[in-house]
């Protein structure tokens, strides 16, 4: 199989200018819509590969469905809504291995994000990795696997539909220096042109958007925003750098320096 950005195998990941790439092994292929399936880019080996693949893909599509209808009702919408709101759902699977790390505290497995699309469905190994913050990253809180249980993340474009009423997941992922680690993340996404914007605004709340964008606008936005961030990190610490490496000049008294 091949690699690159509509799928296939990478290693690590990271935005343009970040000084520490990410720890891991990933594969990655679009499975939905099945009409975008490149087969020439999903896995061959071993030969049942395709075809279990496409029925996960398959329950894993119903089963954030139903997940989407749920919060739907919740905010007081036909079932369907958030799905309707994705247009023309698509999916991604991630296959995600981080190997044992030497010196995992200099590092991380995925670095501190939040998903651009809809929900995200984690299936986690027994190693256990994943973390969660709630207070801007002050702590985190690691989520211990559960066998046979997905991890619900709620992404960016579910976030804005419900206007902040549900929120999107602040996650990182960590290694060790004991364990290799595996996690499959499916991401369930909204077309490109898919409008962002809250389904409903309840009484007294403001949009959490200024105005209806594209899924594809609002995506482009927060890669910028990202790289910018990551360039302000980089620059910063080569500055620090730099400031150690440069000699301090030695001081000495006035009268010595006339002598």
């Amino acid at each position: 199989m091949s690699g690159g950005k509509k799928g296939g195998f990478i290693v690590s990941s990271h935005l343009q200018g970040e000084a520490v790439q990410d720890w891991r092994e990933i594969v990655t292929f679009f499975s939905y819509p099945t009409r975008n399936r490149d087969y020439s880019r999903w896995p061959d080996k071993p030969e049942a590969w395709r075809a279990v693949t496409e029925e996960y893909s398959q329950k894993l599509m119903e089963l954030a469905c139903k997940l989407l209808g749920v919060l739907s009702e919740a905010m007081g919408l036909e079932t369907e809504a958030l799905t309707k709101a994705c247009v023309d759902m698509d999916q991604k699977v991630v296959v995600n291995f981080y190997p044992k790390c030497p010196q995992p505290d200099l590092t991380l497995g995925l670095k501190r994000h939040t998903d651009p699309g809809t929900i995200t469905l984690l299936l986690q190994d027994t190693v256990g990795g994943l973390q969660a913050t709630r207070d801007n990253g002050k702590t985190w809180i690691t989520v211990q696997p559960v066998e046979g249980a997905f991890v619900v993340n709620l992404g960016d474009h579910g976030h804005y539909l419900s206007n902040g009423r549900f929120k999107n997941a602040d996650h990182q992922a960590v290694v060790n220096s004991n364990s290799s680690r595996l996690s499959i993340a499916t991401f369930q996404n909204p077309a490109p042109d898919a409008t962002v914007y809250p389904l409903k605004i309840r009484e007294g709340e403001k949009s959490v958007l200024d105005e209806p964008i594209t899924f594809a606008e609002m995506y482009r936005r927060k890669m910028s925003k990202d790289i910018d961030i990551a360039m302000k990190k980089k620059l910063a610490k080569d500055q620090l750098l730099k400031d150690l490496e440069t000699p301090k000049l030695e001081t000495k008294p006035i009268e010595e320096i006339l002598s």
